[in-house]
């Protein structure tokens, strides 16, 4: 039975997630699925790619990527569409780095290790508020 109210009642929202590390390949697919559908890429220019490919409503960042950070591929996005969420996550996740990605129009910042409770929450609020945010007729 479908829960009322969670992003499982719909579609699997679909998640781009781009690290050059697997293993935040693989502990975000455990979290995520099977509500989201995970898109991977490892650097900038795979997901750049793989955006035009699969209209992701969230993107899922981290914030040191082999070729960029996470600033060039959220202006990258940012060219693309204003509706997709971003989500930065980092190690070294503090108030001045969340600072910093609100104001460049980042949706949230994610710690790691991750807290899987967090990080559905997070992005579970991410999908809902960009379905939500459809122009007024």
């Amino acid at each position: 039975m479908a829960r009322t109210g969670s992003i499982s009642t719909r579609q699997a929202v679909p998640v781009l997630v781009v690290s050059p590390d697997k293993q935040d390949h693989t502990c975000l697919h455990r979290i995520l699925e099977p509500e989201c559908k995970l898109h991977r890429a490892t650097s900038r220019k795979q997901a750049k790619s793989a955006f035009e490919r699969h209209q992701p409503s969230v993107v899922i960042c981290e914030q040191v990527l082999n070729d960029g950070d996470w600033r060039d591929l959220l202006a990258d996005v940012h060219r693309q569409t204003a509706e997709t969420r971003f989500i930065v996550f980092s190690r070294l996740a503090d108030d001045q780095l969340w600072i910093e990605v609100l104001n460049r129009g980042g949706y949230d910042l994610l710690a790691k290790p991750f807290a899987p409770a967090e990080v559905s929450r997070v992005v579970k609020l991410a999908a809902n508020r960009r379905v939500m945010r459809s122009p007024a007729l």
